[in-house]
């Protein structure tokens, strides 16, 4: 698949006020290491931060774990004639930082004039490996313009900007290289970074060691026109055994791997073009070493937004994307699931329960991290019920384990590991069911992906993901010849859950008494910048069909092939006009079923409003860390709401809905070990 729209350029003047937001939207990462894109010389409004995946960290006195910060790596200081070589105070020429999508990098390029008139052409290309987990790079490439004269370079890592209040600086030296160790205040987790560079031509080098990080630094007499370029490769937790030219070319030589088995091609549109790519670029990042040991966090490892905390969405919006395209990096990221179990078994007991109860706020050992309390921007206190009663997302890991089971057909993952995550997730399932007079099992007191309304009883979207879980047990126990007196309960079990369902509408009752609520019309509050229990208040928000994001909507995506069109149709049209959208994971699933449902021209607008969310930060707060989900949610719009692929274990099919915008998409897929490649335009699809 050719490369298309090679670059997305986000910043071609400086702007203080957008900054934060722009580090988190040029983020870096392998899914271990992942770090901020901050200027180099640092401003005032930079918050440079690099986080380590599962280096998890709790004080004493903290409520919940959380990554700290850990030193920039990043850090450059430019000097010319002993004078400050930044972009305060001087006239600035040019300049851009980019992603470039060939190679997986970021770059900077920028040229300013000092007071004397001279000047200087700075490029700076930074990434974090997708071929070795443990090494980043940067190169600095300085030219004099018009001026010869008195060059000096610090480069190395700044332990400033590191979480002292959680992290030892042991403030060891070496005469090789910079070096910076550190540990963790109380659990003692060590944490090396190595730091080595080279410059071109004569030159004079040093090491300067201090409690505020490791430093080399070069000094020269620069030449007219000659290109300064200084290479450095930082390792962590291992010394360097490379250089930095060895260390980018197999970089950009896995990032191409990765990139032609995973890039969306969108032929007639070149602004939606970038849009994919860049939700591309940091789905590739945040999943290469992600896995086992740790999970991909809700902002990734892009910024300090809910503390690096695992939630349902790695595995209702990322595995998707992960199964159908690097299946390697789906069956890590569910072994996390099952690492953790034993955390689940625990937060069951702790509810009283058998079986495993997943975290709805997960860390390094699976136990609930949820707070349990919120403070609102008018500075109300609210209690955070999420991790005592949403529990779907026990159900959501079993349907994910189903589905990746399914598309990979490895039997191995299936028996060793994801039956026993069936088997103890439909125990739990067991103890939320209560049988009522109706001769029908009811789920109480529980909350639903719309988190609007607290303590509901029977939410459809739960009991239908409790149904599921139950089915997906049963099978996973025939498959291994097991019949006993568990699956006999849980084939009752299944057939007997309360739907909601209204035969004769074709409508899912959200929940019991929903339709009882006071209707909104949410056309009424447009223009609008904040969530909309901001503006009624939480209490009034309960009381109304105002719901945050889809919830009905949601497990009729997920189990598309068992709905028609215009059963999808009649439930979309009822609860789009009450979702307000207060979440980043609500656009996507609405651009998903509005294309099923065949209302083309909808879905492509929450297409734009979903893809959007980082980018033109939609909800004002990418300066906390991209919304990962909402790129995982970009890719699944195309996928399986405009190419409108369907699948189950017996194999896929496509229904595809193309926006007027688009001449044709065209991607790959990985279904059982084989790679598909799909081509849609209006005339048809070819499948090869």
């Amino acid at each position: 698949m050719e490369l298309y729209e090679l670059s997305i350029t986000f910043e071609k003047e400086i702007s203080p006020l957008r900054e934060r937001e722009i580090e988190s939207v040029m983020a870096m990462s392998n899914g271990y290491i992942g770090t901020r894109n901050s200027l180099e010389e640092y401003y005032p409004g930079c918050d440079p931060a690099s986080f380590i995946a599962n280096l998890y960290v709790k004080a004493p006195g903290d409520e919940f774990n959380f990554l700290p910060k850990i030193p920039d790596w990043t850090r450059i200081k430019i000097f010319v004639e002993n004078e400050p070589l930044n972009l305060a105070g001087r006239e600035i020429i040019k300049n851009s930082r980019y992603i470039d999508f060939t190679t997986g990098t970021i770059e900077r390029n920028w040229q300013s004039k000092d007071e004397q008139g001279r000047i200087t052409t700075v490029k700076i290309i930074k990434y974090i490996s997708l071929a070795t987990k443990n090494e980043l790079g940067k190169l600095l490439v300085i030219t004099p313009e018009n001026y010869t004269g008195n060059i000096r370079v610090i480069t190395g890592i700044d332990c400033d900007s590191a979480d002292f209040g959680h992290l030892l600086n042991m403030n060891r030296e070496s005469d090789r290289f910079a070096f910076v160790q550190m540990k963790t205040k109380y659990s003692e987790r060590e944490l090396k970074m190595f730091h080595k560079s080279s410059l071109n031509g004569k030159h004079k080098y040093n090491i300067e060691n201090s409690y505020s990080g490791s430093f080399e630094e070069f000094e020269w007499h620069s030449e007219l026109g000659r290109e300064y370029k200084i290479k450095s490769l930082c390792t962590v937790n291992r010394s360097p055994e490379t250089n930095f030219d060895e260390s980018m070319a197999r970089h950009a030589t896995r990032w191409k791997q990765r990139w032609d088995d995973s890039a969306i091609l969108i032929k007639g549109n070149v602004y939606d073009q970038k849009l994919v790519n860049f939700a591309t670029y940091h789905l590739i990042n945040a999943g290469e070493f992600s896995g086992n040991d740790c999970s991909i966090p809700a902002r990734s490892l892009s910024g300090e937004a809910y503390k690096g905390h695992v939630f349902w969405d790695t595995e209702m919006y990322l595995l998707p994307f992960y199964i159908l395209t690097n299946p390697e990096v789906a069956r890590a990221l569910l072994m996390y699931r099952y690492n953790t179990l034993d955390g689940a078994r625990q937060n069951a007991i702790n509810e009283g329960f058998k079986g495993a109860s997943y975290a709805w706020e997960s860390t390094d050992t699976g136990l609930e991290e949820a707070p349990e309390a919120a403070i609102l921007p008018d500075g109300q206190v609210i209690p955070i019920l999420s991790g005592m009663h949403e529990n779907h997302i026990s159900s959501d890991i079993a349907y994910t384990v189903w589905k990746y089971w399914e598309i990979t057909g490895d039997d191995d993952f299936l028996m060793d590991y994801g039956a026993e995550i069936l088997f103890e997730t439909a125990r739990y399932c067991e103890c939320l069911l209560k049988k009522g007079n109706d001769g029908l099992y009811h789920i109480n007191s529980v909350i639903g992906p719309d988190e609007y309304h607290e303590l509901v009883d029977d939410n459809a979207y739960t009991n239908y993901l409790v149904r599921n879980n139950f089915d997906v047990a049963v099978k996973a126990k025939q498959k291994m010849n097991i019949e006993d007196e568990e699956t006999k309960r849980w084939n009752h079990y299944k057939n007997n859950i309360y739907s909601g369902l209204n035969p004769k509408t074709g409508l899912y009752e959200q929940f019991k008494g929903f339709y009882n609520l006071e209707y909104v019309n949410l056309k009424d509050y447009e223009p609008r910048t904040v969530p909309m229990d901001i503006i009624l208040g939480r209490e009034k928000t309960q009381k109304t069909q105002v719901i945050k994001q889809a919830d009905v909507l949601m497990f009729m995506f997920l189990f598309g092939e068992r709905f028609s069109r215009e059963e999808l149709a009649v439930n979309y049209d009822f609860y789009e006009l009450r979702c307000s959208h207060g979440s980043s994971l609500s656009p996507s699933i609405h651009s998903i079923t509005a294309a099923r449902a065949g209302k083309t021209r909808e879905a492509y607008e929450y297409f734009l409003k979903n893809a959007r969310i980082d980018i033109g930060n939609e909800f004002g707060n990418a300066s906390g860390g991209v919304h990962i989900a909402a790129m995982g949610g970009t890719w699944m719009a195309i996928v399986m709401g405009f190419a409108g692929l369907y699948y189950d274990e017996n194999g896929f099919r496509f229904d595809p809905h193309l926006p007027d915008e688009w001449d044709s998409i065209e991607f790959s897929l990985k279904w059982k070990g084989k790679r598909k490649d799909i081509y849609i335009d209006r005339k048809g699809i070819i499948a090869s």
